[in-house]
C-alpha cells in the first residue's frame, strides 16, 4: 500500500451541533445516541432498536384468494385499471396497514426515539458568572476507527474534554468527562421524551425513565426502561428536583442502559425490561470507563479495520470544519478525502446499527429523533435492501446476519399470507414489514402490490453464501429459499400473447404507466422486476441444491420453469422493458430502477456476458436521468459502475454530495419532480426531509464497485470460479490510491494500489480454495487456485505452469 496516502477516518467540526443533521451518531447495534456537543446545554438523543409501537395483527384478508381469478382475468384482457380497482377493494391488507407511513398509533407501529438525555454544564457559569461566551479552541469530532465522539474546548475556568462511546460487549452508552483543573466538573442531567414516560430517582442515585408505547389497539404496547447513573472521581453526586447532579468532580462517567420487553420475532425477548436495564447498569459501573473503553475498541476495530480505501488528494481539507466541506462541495474542489470519509462512515454506521443477535438496521439505522419516524422507520422490501449492499463487499459479513434472520422470521407469517391471498404453497412478503411480521399487501394497490420481495430477500441469503462459502450456513438458508420458490412456482401463469410464464398480479415498485385509455395504472402481469428476481431465485435454488446434493427432481422442475419464463426484453427504443408491454411511462424520471434489478444487485446483465442487454440497460439509465433521493442516486451510481462507465458513476457520486448528504454525512431522501429532466436540487443547508441510511450504504457499495467487481460461476463439484475485475469503473479523478481488505465472492480478499502510470500492485487472499482470475482492462494479470495469497502486479510478471506468479508465497 502507498504509505504516502493517508486515508480519512475522522469527522471534524469547529462548532457544536444545532440539529440532528449535525449531531454525531454512536451505536452498538441496539443502543444508539446522537451527540450534539454543546458546551453548556448539551443533548444526546437516545435510541434503542426495539422501541416499536404497534403489535401483531391479523392483516390478511381470509377470503382474498376468491378474487384472484377475476383480477388475473382482467389483467389477461388488458384491463389493468379495472383489475387495480378490484385489487384495491378486496386484495389489499385488512385494517389500516402501514397507515400510509404514519403508523405510530396503529397496529403496524413505528420505530420511535427512546428519549433525550439533557446536560446542563456549569463550568462556564461557575454558579456565579452567567456568561458562557468565552469558549475557545472548540473542536468536535467522530473518530470512526475508535467509534468515539469527542468534544474539547477551553474557557476562562479551564480546559475540558468529553468522550462518548456505545459499547457492544457491555451494552452501555458511556460518556466520560475530564478537566485539566481538578474539581472543576459540575453538571446536572435530565431524561425525557415527547410522550408516554415517567422519571424518578432511585435510592442508589440512578435516574430511571419508564413507559409503554401504543399497541394500536388498547394502548398496552411495548414497555421500556432507561437508566442513567453517574460515577465521579472526587466531588459529589446528588439528586435535586428530579435531576442527577455532580459538583466539584475531577472526572465523571455517565452510564446509560436501556431495554424493552418486546416479544417480537427478533431481538432479546426480555420479560422484565427494568431488571434487564439495571443489571447491565450494575455490570457497566462495576467494570468502569477504562475497561469498557478497552473492550469496546477491541470489539469494534476487529470489524472496522478490515477494509479501507484511500485516494491521492491534491488538496488537504482535513483542517476545515466538515460542515464547510459538505455545504461548499463542488467537483472542482477535488475533495477526494470526502469520498474516503463517506465510505468509511457507511461501514461505521453499519457496524454501529447491525450486530449479531439484534434487529437488523431499519431505514434510519437505529438513529431517530421522532415519535413518528419517517416511513415508520420500518423495513421496505422493494429497494431498501440497499441497507446491506455494502455488508459483504465491505468485509462485514457478520453485520449482514440480522437481516438474513429477518428473512427467516418472515416465513411463518408469509405462509399465512400466501394461503389467504393466493391459496398457494410457500411464503411471500410484499412492500413493507415490521418486527410484528407484517407480510400482507399494503393498503394502496399502486405501491403495496409488489410480489418480488421474498425473492429479493432470498438474494441476500444466497449472496452471503457466495462470499462466505459456509456450507453449514447454506443448509440453514436453503429451506427458506426453497419455500419462497415454491410460492413463485405456484404463482406463475401463462400470459396470452407470447405464452411466457409470468407473475400475476404484481407491479413494478412504485411506478405507473398509462393504459390504452390514458389512465394511470400500476397493477400488471410479469413486470421485468419480478421476472428477474424469480429467475434469479430459481437459479440460486438450483445451485444451492447442487452444493448440498439435494432435490434433484426439484432442480429439474426449476430449470424447466426458467426456460418458460419471459426473457428480459428490449423495447423498440432500445431500452429494457419495465413491463410486458411497451406502456407509456407516467413518470419518465422515476426514482426506482426496478427493471434494472438484473444488472444490480442481480447477476443477469453484464458487459462481459450479455452485452446487448447491458447496452439496453445503459439506455434505460440515460432515460431515467438524475434524482435527488439519496438511495435512488446510489442505485444509479452502482448501475453505472456495473456498466463500466466511470464518468457517469462519478457524476452520480458528486450528486450524492450536492443533493443528498447532510452536514453529518447522513443520507437524505428528497423526492424531486420525476417528470423534470433537470430537477431542482434541495438546499442541504436547510434540511426538512428525512434521513435514510440506505443511501449511505448504497453509495459506498457503488464506490467499492468502482474499485473492483466480480462474477461467480458455480462448478459441477460445488466449487466456484470467480472473475475479478480491477478498476472496472474508476474515474480519472481518482488516479492514484489503494484499497485494503475488499471482500469478493468465493471467499477472496483483495488489497491493491494503483498509480497514474498504470502500475498496479497488490495481493489476493484465497480463503476458501476456489479458483479466480484477475483482469485489468480485459487482460488477465493473475490467477489463484488454492488457499493462500498471490501477488498482483501490472506490468505482469510471468505465470508458472500452476497459474501463479513465480515468486508467489503460498
Amino acid at each position: 500500500m502507498n504509505k504516502t496516502i493517508r486515508p480519512e477516518h475522522v469527522m471534524h467540526y469547529k462548532t457544536h451541533a444545532n440539529s440532528f443533521f449535525e449531531a454525531l451518531p454512536v451505536g452498538n447495534g441496539r443502543l444508539g445516541g446522537m451527540v450534539f456537543g454543546h458546551p453548556q446545554k448539551d443533548t444526546i438523543i437516545l435510541n434503542e432498536s426495539t422501541m416499536w409501537s404497534g403489535s401483531p395483527q391479523d392483516s390478511d384478508r381470509p377470503d382474498a384468494h376468491r378474487y384472484l381469478p377475476e383480477i388475473r382475468r382482467l389483467l389477461m384482457e388488458g384491463r389493468n385499471y379495472e383489475a387495480q380497482e378490484l385489487f384495491s377493494r378486496h386484495f389489499t391488507c385488512q385494517g389500516d396497514g402501514t397507515m400510509f407511513a404514519n403508523g405510530a398509533n396503529g397496529a403496524f407501529g413505528c420505530y420511535q426515539v427512546l428519549g433525550s438525555l439533557r446536560f446542563f454544564f456549569f463550568q462556564a457559569i461557575s454558579f456565579s458568572h452567567q456568561s458562557g461566551d468565552d469558549i475557545k479552541d472548540y473542536t468536535r469530532e467522530l473518530n470512526l476507527e475508535e467509534a468515539r465522539a469527542r468534544v474539547h474546548f477551553r474557557n476562562y475556568t479551564g480546559e475540558y474534554t468529553r468522550e462518548y462511546l456505545c459499547s457492544c460487549p457491555d451494552q452501555v452508552l458511556a460518556a466520560h468527562f475530564t478537566a485539566k483543573k481538578p474539581g472543576s466538573i459540575h453538571f446536572a442531567l435530565t431524561l425525557d421524551r415527547e410522550e408516554n414516560f415517567e422519571t424518578s430517582i432511585l435510592p442508589d442515585m440512578t435516574l430511571q425513565m419508564t413507559g409503554q408505547l401504543h399497541d394500536g389497539k388498547e394502548g398496552h404496547g411495548v414497555k421500556y426502561a432507561c437508566h442513567v447513573r453517574i460515577s465521579a472521581v472526587g466531588g459529589k453526586v446528588f439528586a435535586n428536583s428530579g435531576r442527577l447532579c455532580v459538583t466539584g468532580a475531577d472526572e465523571a462517567t455517565v452510564y446509560v442502559t436501556a431495554a424493552t420487553n418486546m416479544q417480537g420475532f427478533l431481538g432479546r425477548n426480555i420479560r422484565d425490561e427494568i431488571a434487564a436495564s439495571l443489571s447491565e447498569m450494575e455490570e457497566a459501573e462495576k467494570k468502569g470507563w477504562l475497561a469498557i473503553e478497552r473492550d469496546h475498541l477491541q470489539d469494534f476495530q476487529n470489524l472496522y479495520k478490515r477494509n479501507e480505501i484511500a485516494f491521492a488528494k491534491p488538496f488537504d481539507y482535513t483542517d476545515l470544519d466538515l460542515k464547510q466541506r459538505v455545504l461548499g462541495y463542488s467537483p472542482e474542489k477535488e475533495d477526494y478525502g470526502l469520498i474516503e470519509l463517506y465510505y468509511h462512515y457507511a461501514r461505521y454506521l453499519l457496524i454501529s446499527s447491525s450486530r449479531e443477535d439484534g434487529l437488523p438496521c431499519n431505514l434510519q439505522g437505529i438513529w431517530a429523533q421522532e415519535i413518528q419516524t419517517p416511513w415508520n422507520g420500518d423495513w421496505h422490501l422493494n429497494a431498501q435492501q440497499e441497507l446491506y449492499w455494502l455488508a459483504e463487499t465491505g468485509n462485514l459479513s457478520e453485520c449482514h446476519v440480522p437481516y438474513l434472520k429477518l428473512t427467516k422470521e418472515l416465513v411463518e407469517p408469509g405462509r399465512r399470507t400466501a394461503k389467504a391471498y393466493y391459496n398457494m404453497r410457500g411464503w411471500l412478503a410484499h412492500t413493507c414489514t415490521n418486527p410484528w411480521g407484517f407480510t400482507s399487501p399494503c393498503e394502496d394497490a399502486s405501491w403495496g402490490s409488489t410480489t418480488g420481495s421474498a425473492a429479493w430477500q432470498c438474494h441476500h441469503l444466497w449472496n452471503h453464501y457466495l462470499y462466505t462459502c459456509d456450507k453449514q450456513y447454506l443448509e440453514w438458508a436453503y429451506p427458506i429459499m426453497k419455500e419462497a420458490a415454491l410460492f413463485y412456482l405456484d404463482m406463475l401463469v401463462e400470459e396470452p400473447e407470447h405464452h411466457y410464464l409470468v407473475t400475476s398480479p404484481s407491479s413494478s415498485p412504485e411506478n405507473w404507466f398509462y393504459d390504452e385509455e390514458g389512465r394511470m395504472t400500476a397493477l400488471c402481469m410479469g413486470p421485468a422486476y419480478d421476472t428477474e428476481l424469480v429467475k434469479s431465485l430459481f437459479e440460486y435454488c438450483i445451485q444451492a441444491g447442487k452444493v448440498l446434493g439435494q432435490d434433484k427432481e426439484f432442480i429439474t422442475l426449476l430449470r424447466d420453469k426458467v426456460r418458460q419464463m419471459a426473457p428480459i426484453q428490449i423495447a423498440s427504443d432500445g431500452r429494457i422493458m419495465e413491463w410486458l408491454k411497451e406502456y407509456r411511462e407516467a413518470l419518465v424520471h422515476h426514482r426506482h430502477l426496478s427493471h434494472l434489478w438484473g444488472l444490480y444487485p442481480g447477476f443477469l446483465i453484464s458487459k462481459e456476458q450479455t452485452p446487448e442487454l447491458a447496452q439496453a440497460a445503459e439506455k434505460s439509465l440515460e432515460s431515467r436521468g438524475i434524482t435527488t433521493a439519496g438511495w435512488a442516486n446510489a442505485y444509479r451510481l452502482a448501475a453505472w459502475a456495473k456498466l463500466r462507465n466511470p464518468d457517469k458513476a462519478y457524476e452520480a457520486l458528486t450528486m450524492a454530495f450536492r443533493a443528498a448528504t447532510s452536514q453529518n454525512l447522513l443520507n437524505l431522501a428528497f423526492h424531486c419532480d420525476e417528470n423534470a429532466e433537470e430537477p431542482e436540487l434541495p438546499d442541504i443547508a436547510d434540511i426538512f426531509y428525512p434521513f435514510q441510511m440506505d443511501g449511505n450504504e448504497g453509495h459506498s457499495a457503488g464506490i467499492a464497485l468502482m474499485l473492483a467487481d466480480d462474477q461467480a460461476e458455480l462448478l459441477e463439484d460445488g466449487s466456484m470460479r470467480i472473475a475479478i475485475y480491477l478498476k472496472p469503473a474508476l474515474p480519472k479523478q481518482l488516479s492514484e490510491g489503494y484499497v485494503k481488505g475488499l471482500k469478493l465472492k468465493g471467499g477472496f480478499e483483495l488489497s491493491y494500489s494503483w498509480k497514474k502510470d498504470g502500475t498496479v500492485e497488490g495481493t489476493l487472499k484465497n480463503l476458501c480454495g476456489n479458483s479466480a482470475a484477475v483482469f485489468l482492462g480485459g487482460v488477465m494479470i493473475a490467477k489463484s487456485s488454492r488457499t493462500g495469497e498471490v501477488r498482483i502486479t501490472c506490468p505482469v510478471q510471468p505465470l508458472d505452469t500452476t497459474g501463479h506468479n513465480r515468486d508467489d508465497k503460498i
